[in-house]
């Protein structure tokens, strides 16, 4: 084939009323670039600033150009029959050939090759797959973007590098897309098939050997276990003398790691792990930032484990945490033990991609199927072929999406064990038998609470217990304690089951399958025919039951709890005997899961069986959920449910529940089983002291019987001279002020603070809807000082707006929840920190709500004795974003007068590692956050 890569800018996105105001074009011949055309177009309306912005073209530019009418015949001629490429095809050939109508021409070949749609199903871990991170992925420089010769280059360039990547694939996998790909765009499908052809001429179609084929599927091979340390080989006497040792100047740690130095506190909670470990006991200890307390606790537990041939796990609440512990600080610890210790991450079985599963989905696709899903099964064919682990984590979202991976993730439910074809290298069994026989094992804390919640099914035995980001225990214990049913979640569960009136689904596939074979029980094909009605009449009540259960939400509300009241509502009553009338056909349809079983064992293949025990499972999955939604709305004094309602014009309901006090519970099922468990994190203290977490987390007893340790580690950080904290006093109270108010106040203030620091700032809010007012507002006056602004939610994602600001050092980036902690922005990619309001939770959140009065009927003060202690924590964490090595240098700005006029405001300050407020008018601060950011550049 012969290739036009083509670009066009437009001022704005849509066709009907947005013009053409430049074309760039490149043409590819026998794998090389041949030709380039290129064009300003002038359109009939002024280019609009932000496109001026983008793209540097404004209306001077374009004054002397030719019209549309006179260069889009031209680029036809140009593109001619030559099959058209373009990085986000789907966009670019519709809008040209709106153009191209209103003139009476059309593309001879619109159908053509997306290196969009190649980059994600080619490169399905991309965190982005715009231009721009698709070249930087292949080593190709890109020239200035958003130009459209210069975006048609680049994407010439990246075209030519995925040919040459996809034509390294295994010629089985390159057919594989080649047919997939057919279902969606036949010149994809030649594309393909031409490279497959191409490898054929060149090299055998031998597998690669890291990767094994089984039932026509390619994937990574199961690599042989590795033996751990034998019990008492490495380690005898005191195990808190050799960890200290190893942390020791001149000790191996240092010969590990070049530029070691020993801190003082990543000793001391050496000493402190230790001892808890050797002395079966439960410590609490907070680290500050800087400390190393990963190492802290991963020593002493590798030491312990091996003297006692007890398995440690580690808990983390991120997925960052745990990613840095296997691939940072595994490595390290590796070698302090000579090879002599192994560690295994486990995460929840639906994170692991089931095997048989993707084979069936890929085998049903048809040209029905979507494009995007079809487009992001070869991204999973691919990632088959690369990845060791098989989780979700590992692919893009924009690559899988969350639909397609819910189809093909492994579950309990729908495993067929031994009789798989896959079990061998079924990645979560892969996963689960390296933590059997691991000394460490990482997971996360909903992990570790789903394994308490089954009477622990899901982790392998261990004694001793490390928690890292503690502070995330009670809010992951009340979630994981709890319940939830979706309406959305119900409805796709039964669409999945049976739809069409029953000509299309799980069920009547089942039953067409099997309908003219000897192997159907007598009495199944009846009461599949049977079933299909049922799964209508129970789906349709199920509708109903939600629709009555929001009807009791107010107007403007989208949180009701249920209370003793409510309980008494009509529509509560009408819910009531709505879910009875189920019980009939949930009976029947629940007879009808364990029939299924029963066959599924008897099935003549275990691709049968596979297909009948997916239905069963399906099945079951979704009567659980119409069986909780009644369970859940028993009324209960020890936990509170609720009603929550999503969306505008078709609201989506649920329901949700959560033990009141999780303290009992962690006691009962978490801490007094084990021997030894260490909770640890930057922030467990409130002045110091550790009564909010002890309480919060039921360590009260632990701490009565003296079997608990507490220890506050300080940051090897100076922070009185590398940070000031200023708090203007002449603030408006945002609280009282609208949004729109409050936004225009913040615009102006956060103009002057990110011109004063040159950038390089992170405003942390705790209202999403002042956050998107202000960066309305901001990004103009901004942009002409060459400063950008990345909102979180409406310019991207977390990942997205954090590589953003990572990259273009000349913006301001404003966060909310998810920005308060968990993020690393060392050095000068952050210098100042403004929190816009102290982050107190909402107490009219249901949990919280039930939790107050609980402590008010004890005649205790849920301000003084949660509120308040629970925003210290978050606060802190925000404040901690700032500095994260001993070379940092910045400020923090607080817009909230509470901190220094209110009298709990001296907490948060107390609970600081001794900064003092500098408290001035808002010019005065501004003045010193200068001078300050000055000093710091040429210091």
């Amino acid at each position: 084939m012969n290739y036009v890569v083509f670009d066009i800018e437009t001022t704005g996105l849509d066709p009907s009323n947005h013009e053409i105001i430049e074309v760039g074009a490149v043409r590819i011949r026998d794998g090389a670039i041949a030709d380039t055309f290129h064009h300003l177009v002038r359109p009939r309306q002024s280019i609009p600033e932000e496109i001026s912005r983008l793209t540097g073209i404004d209306d001077g530019m374009v004054a002397d150009a030719e019209s549309a009418d006179e260069i889009l015949p031209k680029l036809l001629q140009f593109i001619g029959d030559d099959t058209l490429v373009a990085h986000n095809l789907s966009f670019d050939a519709p809008f040209l050939q709106h153009k191209l109508d209103d003139l009476g021409y059309t593309l001879l070949r619109p159908d053509g090759l997306c290196t969009l749609v190649l980059a994600r199903a080619l490169f399905p871990t991309l965190s982005g797959h715009r231009l721009e991170n698709v070249a930087e992925h292949l080593g190709i420089v890109p020239e200035t973007a958003h130009r459209a010769l210069a975006d048609a280059m680049t994407t010439a360039k990246v075209f030519l590098a995925i040919t040459e990547r996809a034509s390294s694939l295994p010629l089985m996998l390159v057919q594989q897309l080649a047919q997939l790909s057919g279902l969606f765009s036949p010149r994809t499908g030649d594309w393909f098939t031409d490279l497959s052809l191409q490898v054929m001429s060149t090299r055998a179609d031998a597998i690669p050997d890291d990767c094994e084929v089984r039932e026509g599927m390619l994937y990574t091979s199961v690599k042989p276990r590795e033996e751990g340390a034998k019990p008492g080989e490495r380690v005898v006497g005191d195990i808190q003398e050799q960890a200290l040792q190893m942390l020791a100047a001149g000790g191996p740690l240092s010969e590990s790691l070049p530029g070691y130095e020993p801190r003082e506190g990543q000793l001391q909670m050496v000493a402190k792990v230790s001892e808890a470990l050797t002395a079966d006991k439960h410590a609490v200890i907070e680290a500050g930032t800087g400390t190393g307390k990963s190492m802290a606790y991963l020593i002493p537990a590798a030491l312990h484990a091996l003297a006692s041939d007890e398995r440690v796990v580690v808990s983390t609440h991120t997925l960052a945490l745990q990613d840095q512990i296997e691939q940072r600080d595994f490595p390290t610890l590796v070698k302090l033990f000579g090879g002599q210790i192994s560690l295994a991450v486990q995460k929840g079985r639906k994170n692991y991609v089931c095997l048989r599963k993707v084979r069936a989905e890929a085998g049903v696709m048809s040209f029905s199927s979507h494009a995007d899903e079809i487009q992001g099964m070869m991204g999973l064919l691919v990632w088959l072929t690369q990845t060791a682990e098989g989780v979700r984590e590992e692919l893009s979202s924009h690559a899988v999406s969350h639909a397609l991976w819910s189809r093909v993730q492994s579950e309990t439910d729908t495993c067929i064990n031994k009789r798989c074809p896959f079990f061998r290298p079924c990645y979560y069994f892969r996963a689960k038998a390296r933590a059997q026989t691991a000394e460490i094992v990482v997971t996360n804390h909903s992990l570790l609470l789903s394994d308490l919640k089954a009477d622990h099914r899901v982790l392998p035995k261990y004694e001793a217990l490390v928690i890292d980001e503690a502070h995330h225990l009670e809010d992951q214990a009340t979630k994981h304690l709890g319940d939830e049913v979706h309406a959305a979640q119900l409805a796709a569960l039964s669409y999945r089951l049976s739809r069409d009136r029953g000509k299309n689904g799980i069920i009547p596939e089942l039953k067409s399958r099997f309908e003219t074979s000897q192997s159907m029980p007598l009495s199944m094909e009846d009461k599949l025919t049977r079933a299909q009605e049922w799964i209508e009449d129970v789906s349709r009540s199920a509708d109903t039951a939600f629709a009555l259960l929001g009807g009791l939400l107010p107007a403007g509300k989208n949180e009701l709890r249920l209370t003793d009241d409510l309980w008494r509502h009509p529509n509560f009553i009408q819910f009531s005997e709505q879910m009875s009338e189920l019980r009939a056909p949930i009976h029947a349809l629940r007879e009808l899961v364990k029939g299924l079983q029963e066959w599924a064992k008897k099935a003549m293949s275990d691709d049968d069986a596979g297909r009948i025990i997916d239905a069963a499972g399906f099945l079951d999955q979704w009567l659980q959920g119409v069986e909780l939604l009644e369970e859940m709305t028993v009324p209960s004094d020890s936990r509170v449910t609720w009603i929550e309602r999503r969306g505008y014009g078709r609201p989506r309901y649920s329901v949700h529940t959560a033990p009141i006090d999780v303290s009992s519970t962690l006691r009962t099922l978490l801490f007094e089983p084990l021997a030894s468990t260490v909770l640890t994190s930057a922030t467990l203290s409130v002045r110091g002291r550790f009564d909010f977490t002890i309480n919060q987390l039921g360590l009260g007893e632990s701490l009565a019987e003296k079997r608990l340790i507490t220890g506050n580690v300080p940051s090897p950080f100076d922070y009185q001279s590398q940070a000031r904290l200023f708090v203007p006093n002449d603030v408006p109270e945002l609280a009282k002020m609208t949004a729109d108010e409050a936004a225009t106040w913040l615009c102006d203030s956060l103009y002057h603070l990110a011109v004063a620091s040159s950038g390089r700032v992170l405003a942390l809010f705790t209202s999403h809807q002042m956050l998107r007012e202000t960066a309305k507002l901001l990004r103009g006056p901004l942009a002409a000082k060459n400063l950008s602004v990345f909102a979180q939610d409406v310019d991207g994602g977390r990942t997205a707006m954090l590589e953003a600001f990572r990259n273009n050092p000349n913006s301001i980036l404003l966060g909310a929840q998810s920005f308060w902690e968990g993020i690393d922005l060392p050095g000068d990619q952050l210098t100042t920190l403004v929190i816009i309001r102290l982050p107190f939770a909402p107490p009219s959140h249901p949990v919280t709500e039930a939790r107050h009065e609980r402590l008010t009927k004890s005649g205790q003060s849920p301000f003084w004795v949660a509120s308040l202690p629970e925003a210290v924590v978050r606060f802190r964490q925000g404040f901690g974003r700032l500095i994260r090595t001993k070379q940092d240098k910045g400020v923090v700005v607080v817009y909230d007068k509470r901190i220094i006029t209110a009298k709990y405001g001296a907490t948060f300050i107390q609970s600081l590692a001794g900064i003092r407020p500098h408290v001035a008018p808002e010019q005065e601060v501004l003045r010193q956050v200068r001078s300050f950011l000055s000093q710091s550049a040429t210091s």
